[in-house]
Formats: structure tokens, C-alpha cells, sequence
């Protein structure tokens, strides 16, 4: 177990351990047998430590970089939790963008290393805090137990406000995946298997499977590149919407060289052309995350191009 030295919201230096986030291997399948496996919702923001002892609280990202003097909104939200001893709790810091959870929002505020810039930000980008696991109570490691029975002691802690909540999860990984497959802004899920503890750093333990959405898109235009992508760096997209066509990404991945040439041909001549683009989630103001070229669609309209 590695000792660090922290600095806390009420400004004392304390020593304190740290375990290096438990965080999931990527797949691309379900696990073959649901049983024996939770699953939620993968958060688009940041995994971090909260530490909590005597009133006073520090966060903390994984690589132990203390971003408590960014985070004002969070310190003020975790007010009324006061364990009896060091109590140390994992989960995702993030903010909301267009109705869901932004990692471009959430970018603008935990790059900032000035506190009174971010007291400034807070209002405009208010962070969040969804925690998942907990791994010491009180001063009890729990990390050899159960997720489950981790799960149970986390919710004991945790403070009942708008910023600061547990993740939800089910016992029924099939229901659950199908779901949230159906939710254009849920960008993936997140299996752990249940009789497992604690372990730190990347763990098949926990399998991470992103969500592959394809959407229909009109070309809008394009932007220059560089190199041998100078005539096309990426196809500027939009969607049919309240009836006029909305830019929602810039495709700069997928394409062959082939592609690009042929595509670049069409638009000079004036062609209307349509585009099947693959993503990840919706994201902040109705814009695409990592976006990707699948090919071209001829048999489509502009009114048919949507999300």
C-alpha cells in the first residue's frame, strides 16, 4: 500500500493511502454467462478518489493529482458527511452538456488549475460526482469484499443531494445492455463480476463495451487538411432538424484514399451527398463523439437525415 501526502478542503496536509482505480478492460462482446455479473452505465467523465475524514474532503484523479481546489461545488456538496474515519470513495467527476453527461464540458472545467477561475466556471459548468465502489470505511479496507457488498456500504455514506449520488446498476446485465443500447446519449456500459474484490489499475474483473450507433448524415461541405489529406481533412455532417439541416460533427476517420478523392469530386461538381457516420454517443449541443465514415448513401433525402 503506497502513502501519499494530501492536502484537504479545511487546508491540512494529511497522510493518506492510495489505490490506484480500479478501472475495466475493453471488449467488444457481452460476457457469456450473464450470471455472476452486474452492469451500469459508463460515465463520460473522469475516474476519482474522494477521500473523506473529519468534516473535510480531497478528490483526487487517478494518476493522484489533487484537483480538490478545482472541484469547489463538490467539496460544498459533500457538507453533512462526516464518517468516524478515513472512508475513501471511487467514481466518476463529470458534467452535464445538452441534457447528459459532456466530456467536452467537463474538459473546460477540470483543465483549469486556477480555484478562482473555477469558482467563476462553476455556475456556468456545474461538476457532478457519481461514485460506484468504495474501498475503505471509516478506516476498514473492504477492498477483499464483494462488489455487491461494497455497493451496499457505499449507499450508507453517500449524501442524498443532486450532486453527489451512487451509479445505478442490475442484476440483469441483458435487460439493462438492450436498454441503454436504445439511448442515444449513453455512450457504453460497464460489466463487474460479482463475487470479486477490489484490484487496482486495469482488471478483467470489469469489462468496458462502447456502444456503436450509426447515424444518416447530409455532407455539408468540407474542411482543408494536411499532408496527403490536404484537399479533404474532414466532411463537415448535419441532420434534417425543425426543418432546416443542423451541423453535428466533422468526420475526419474512416475514409480510404479512394474514398476522399471521389468524395472531393462530387462535392466540386455540386452533388448533394449523404453519409453514413458511425459514433459513439450524442453528445454536448447535439454534436457526435468520435465520429467515423462508414460510406455513402444514395437512397436517401434531406428530410430523412436524422439522429
Amino acid at each position: 500500500m503506497r502513502y501519499i501526502k494530501v492536502k484537504f478542503s479545511d487546508g491540512k496536509i494529511r497522510k493518506v493511502p492510495f489505490f490506484e482505480p480500479m478501472r475495466p478492460v475493453d471488449t467488444k462482446e457481452i460476457p457469456d454467462d450473464y450470471t455472476g455479473w452486474i452492469v451500469e452505465e459508463k460515465i463520460d467523465g473522469s475516474v476519482t478518489l474522494m477521500y473523506l475524514i473529519d468534516g473535510a474532503v480531497a478528490f483526487l484523479n487517478r494518476r493522484a493529482t489533487n484537483k480538490t481546489p478545482v472541484y469547489p461545488d463538490l467539496v460544498r456538496s459533500v457538507r453533512g458527511m462526516h464518517p468516524r474515519g478515513l472512508t475513501i470513495i471511487e467514481g466518476e467527476a463529470y458534467a452535464l452538456g445538452g441534457g447528459t453527461d459532456s466530456f467536452e464540458q467537463f474538459l473546460k472545467r477540470d483543465l483549469l488549475q486556477n480555484p478562482q477561475e473555477a469558482q467563476r466556471r462553476e455556475k456556468e459548468i456545474p461538476l457532478r460526482f457519481k461514485a460506484f465502489d468504495i474501498v475503505m470505511v471509516e478506516g476498514k479496507d473492504i477492498r477483499k469484499e464483494p462488489i455487491l457488498d461494497r455497493k451496499k456500504e457505499l449507499r450508507k455514506v453517500l449524501p442524498k443531494n443532486s450532486r453527489i449520488s451512487a451509479s445505478s446498476y442490475s442484476t440483469n446485465p441483458k435487460e439493462f445492455t438492450k436498454k441503454m443500447k436504445k439511448d442515444k446519449t449513453v455512450e457504453g456500459v460497464v460489466f463487474k463480476a460479482l463475487p470479486d474484490g477490489f484490484v487496482e489499475g486495469k482488471s478483467p474483473q470489469w469489462k468496458k463495451l462502447k456502444f456503436k450507433k450509426e447515424a444518416d448524415t447530409v455532407v455539408m461541405g468540407y474542411e482543408k487538411g494536411q499532408g496527403r489529406r490536404k484537399d479533404i481533412g474532414a466532411l463537415r455532417v448535419g441532420v434534417y432538424d425543425k426543418g432546416k439541416v443542423k451541423e453535428v460533427a466533422n468526420v475526419g476517420t474512416g475514409f480510404t484514399d479512394e474514398e476522399l478523392a471521389d468524395i472531393k469530386k462530387r462535392l466540386d461538381k455540386g452533388e448533394r451527398l449523404f453519409a453514413k457516420v458511425q459514433y459513439m454517443k450524442v453528445g454536448s449541443q447535439g454534436r457526435l463523439r468520435a465520429p467515423v465514415f462508414s460510406g455513402l448513401r444514395e437512397d436517401i433525402t434531406v428530410k430523412e437525415t436524422h439522429l
